[in-house]
């Protein structure tokens, strides 16, 4: 005759190693929210101070359109402050609620750069190689974020996220011109005509670049494990 055992039974789960169970933040994630900080009090500074910030080069341009570049800095500054925190797995695991709300200002704020950038565009300093490259920023911020915003209203999770990197990919131009003007003036010995040309494309093109590559990267089938001998 058998007898059954009794074995307690446990009250809580055992503790986890120390870092798992956490969504940790990506070390690249740090660089690209300082950056976005600093556009943010840069863009900032341009709506309070106003012509006071204007470089000489560009001043003309912008006084004759003070709402225009207005506009593009206070969107474009709310846009990069709601933009980075879009991308914390952990922000849209606890507070979906927030990840929305967030989403919905910088789906907004992008619109409005990708208008005013459109607006601004055919008068920007260094002739129609300017016209084009920062025209062609504007499309194509206005048309990922369009994008984005479809695939989320039609359930496509994924596809809206893919959509999304690529919307502030662009955005960040603002950040990477700030970082290219000064390396250019240097490359080209102070022509800030030829600067302006080049970072004109050079601020956004390698952005959605990268943007295609690491979206490529992620959706790689993982390499299947050697079988067992």
């Amino acid at each position: 005759m058998s007898t059954l055992e009794t074995r307690p039974i446990p009250l809580s789960r055992p503790a986890l190693p120390p870092g798992r169970g956490r969504r940790r933040v990506p070390l690249a994630w740090w660089p690209v929210a300082a950056l976005s900080l600093l556009v943010v009090a840069y863009g900032t500074a341009y709506v309070v101070l106003g012509e006071r910030m204007y470089p000489p080069n560009l001043r003309e341009s912008f006084l004759a359109r003070p709402w225009g570049i207005y506009t593009h800095a206070l969107f474009g500054s709310i846009g990069m402050l709601t933009g980075p925190p879009q991308f914390l797995a952990s922000l849209r695991a606890r507070r979906p609620g927030l990840h929305r709300a967030m989403g919905k200002v910088y789906v907004g704020s992008a619109m409005m750069v990708g208008l005013s950038g459109l607006y601004m565009a055919p008068y920007s300093f260094g002739g129609m190689v300017t016209h084009l490259g920062f025209g062609g920023l504007a499309a194509a911020l206005l048309v990922t974020t369009g994008v984005a915003l479809a695939r989320i209203r039609g359930g496509d999770v994924e596809g809206h996220r893919a959509w999304m990197v690529r919307s502030f990919a662009l955005l960040f131009g603002a950040a990477t011109l700030r970082i290219e003007i000064p390396l250019l003036m240097v490359l080209h010995q102070g022509d800030f005509l030829a600067t302006y040309r080049e970072v004109a494309w050079l601020s956004w093109v390698p952005n959605l670049l990268w943007a295609e590559a690491w979206l490529r990267f992620r959706r790689r089938p993982a390499l299947a494990a050697p079988a067992a001998a």
